[in-house]
């Protein structure tokens, strides 16, 4: 027998199930199968790498039969929501707190920041009567919402943990406002989704008892009758109909599944974010770490993570969406799960490792991801060697807030790869208050700057983009529609917003005798105008705000030739993308004179800057549907981050 059989043979006998040498590897690395308990297929599925029951949202065992989120639904079909429209039993806000906030009782190190900022004045209620307070007869064990609530609950307003406590006796947890009781649990009217004046109401008075609990009951102000809203996952006039969009990093589940609320219920043998793998490898030898990585292929391996640790929950009930400038990392991810010659399912042979952390669905755009991102990377160290085996060095993360990973603290500064909108480096920066005086946010050889997504800022984008760069191809790169010279329209705010170019752009034009008839200048929203402006303009100017700015990409996508004013700031790709190609860079000290530097350009040089927009405006564009190829370059920056590990230029 060869000595390749007789090892194979070997580890058959010793326990392993269903072991393959893999193809064209050392035998250091064997396929291998873990199973599952019996009857996770009911619920779940069988991770078989692990031998995990991968389990929707709230339930959690060797076969998702604990519902961890029982106390947060109405119903067994109630997906069981830590948002804070629909009033919960306080005892499901002391779970969501569990979950939420692992590193002690201060909310701001909450993984999930907004609902930790936003959970100290929540209002809550028990089982019981405000006259003989919570029942010791009836367990607290949903929130399932009475029929009479004013005689069966107690209100308060905020749970225990919110001051230190672990009983509901505290003086601070009276709710001070009586008029609160019965209504949707906090009043933040800038809020989008404030709902303060909802009046909860029974299942049973909406219809179809909203599909037993796949909506919530709400009377909105002004309205007679009360409604069903309906929960993620779920549309309809009822509730009753299933939404099949809401995986979003997998639609379809890669035909390998169904969706069912954001989770991707996969058949049998399929397993993870999108159902996408279906292979498992091991090391031969058990608790060895095989190092078969290949300098000829960039391999990406995606840790698949339970929903205790990342998951695109609801977060709140009724508010579905994101904000769509802050989704490029949801179209990386499609892409990536979906793209066999990158992704690998051997993490053995990866060159980069992705850690999915879904920072935006913890922290949003202002508040500090780093919690989040600490909790997903503490059950990546204790589940898989590979982060400890490089410090995290060989590691990403996507951060797409503000101001990315400006406000974390050094260790998550230090160690492993961010894939940001926002590129400021320099020593000793004050701005803002940022701590890290050795770079500021970013190291530009380890860290990647991507662009953003677009909103949809008019009828030019994104569909004709494509049309109006043919067009420009074929007119040589002349465009005699353009006549302005630039414009600006935003907030302006203080000197510290946006290093002070704003400001410094609203002085220059209120100082000059005679303003230019062909500058425009707005300080706030200007409506449809702002996508005829960028239409009409040579020039487009693009700051920063208080952190990243979506103004490049805009002018990208107009086909105007962007001006860059943004010190020690990175911009998208600029390690590798020749952006003189294709745009101009000023400085904050050269606002002053911007007027006469921009009228410098001649008509050729600004037809050879728009023909280099023609080569390189689709790094900036996400959606393949409309010829976006900023997958493709981001997997390039990723590829010279993996090159940058072997020249030892950051540690």
């Amino acid at each position: 027998m060869l000595a390749r059989d007789a090892l194979v043979a070997l580890l058959l006998l010793t326990g392993f199930q269903t072991l393959y040498a893999v193809e064209n590897l050392p035998v250091r690395v064997v396929k291998e199968r873990k199973p599952c308990s019996g009857g996770c297929g009911r619920r779940g599925h069988c991770n078989y790498e692990e031998g995990r029951c991968e389990c929707p949202w709230g339930y959690i065992g060797p076969s998702c039969e604990v519902d961890r989120m029982a106390v947060c639904r109405q119903t067994p079909d109630d997906p069981g929501s830590c948002g804070f429209i629909m009033p919960k039993n306080c005892e499901c806000y002391r779970e969501c707190f569990r979950l939420y906030c692992r590193y002690g009782t201060d909310t701001n190190k909450c993984a999930n920041q907004m609902w930790g900022a936003d959970a100290f004045d929540a209002s809550c209620w028990l089982y019981g009567s405000e006259d003989r307070g919570p029942a010791t007869d009836r367990p607290q064990d949903s929130s399932l919402y009475p029929k009479n609530p004013e005689q069966e609950t107690v209100w308060f307003g905020r749970i225990p943990e919110m001051i230190g406590g672990t009983n509901y006796s505290g003086e601070e947890l009276k709710l001070e406002d009586p008029g609160r009781r019965y209504k949707s649990p906090w009043d933040r009217p800038w809020l989008v989704w404030h709902r303060a004046d909802n009046i909860a109401k029974p299942l049973s008075m909406c219809n179809n008892t909203c599909a037993n609990g796949r909506g919530f009951c709400i009377q909105r102000p002004g309205s007679l009758e009360p409604e069903c809203s309906c929960h993620f996952g779920f549309k309809g006039p009822d509730c009753s109909e299933e939404d099949p969009t809401t995986c979003w990093f997998s639609p379809t589940c890669s035909g390998r599944g169904q969706c069912r609320s954001g989770f991707c219920h996969c058949h049998d043998g399929s397993w993870g974010w999108g159902c996408h793998r279906s292979v498992a490898y091991h090391p031969a030898t058990p608790g060895a770490v095989p190092d078969v990585r290949s300098k000829a292929r960039l391999k990406i391996y995606i840790y698949e993570l339970p929903w205790e640790i990342a998951f695109p929950f609801e977060v709140q009930e009724e508010i579905h969406s994101r904000d769509n400038i802050y989704t490029g990392y949801e179209q990386f991810m499609r892409y990536f799960l979906m793209d066999d010659s990158v992704r690998t399912e051997n993490p053995y042979e990866a060159n980069l490792f992705y850690v999915p952390a879904l920072a935006y669905f913890y922290a949003e755009n202002v508040r500090n991801s780093q919690w989040q991102i600490k909790a997903v990377i503490d059950h990546i160290r204790q589940q898989w060697p590979f982060y400890n085996r490089s410090g995290g060095r060989d590691h990403f993360v996507f951060m797409p807030g503000d101001r990315a990973s400006c406000h974390s603290d050094r260790w998550l500064q230090d160690e492993i790869i961010k894939v940001v909108h926002f590129g400021m480096q320099k020593k000793n920066l004050t701005w803002l208050g940022i701590e890290n005086k050795d770079y500021g946010c970013i190291q530009t050889k380890r860290d990647l700057v991507v662009p953003s997504r677009s909103v949809n800022t008019g009828p030019l984008l994104p569909n004709t983009t494509t049309s109006y760069y043919q067009w420009l191809v074929a007119n040589r790169g002349y465009d005699g529609n353009r006549t302005l010279l630039f414009f600006f329209a935003g907030g302006i705010a203080d000197g510290e917003y946006s290093g002070g170019v704003r400001l410094a752009i609203k002085l220059l034009l209120q100082n000059l005798t005679s303003p230019p008839p062909d500058v425009k200048f707005f300080e706030g929203s200007i409506g449809d105008r702002y996508h005829d402006l960028l239409q009409t303009c040579k020039f487009c100017i693009a700051p920063y705000g208080h952190g990243w700015g979506i103004r490049l990409v805009h002018a990208v996508h107009f086909g105007c030739i962007p001006v860059i004013i943004q010190d020690n700031v990175y911009q998208p790709f600029e390690d590798f993308l020749p952006y003189e190609e294709f745009s101009v860079r000023m400085r904050l000290a050269d606002v002053p004179h911007m007027v006469e530097l921009l009228r410098t350009y001649t008509e050729d040089q600004l037809a050879k800057l728009r023909l280099g927009l023609v080569k390189y405006y689709r790094a900036f564009i996400w959606e393949r549907e409309f010829d976006g190829l900023a997958y493709e370059w981001t997997l390039a920056g990723l590829q010279r981050r993996a090159y940058h590990l072997d020249g030892e230029y950051f540690h």
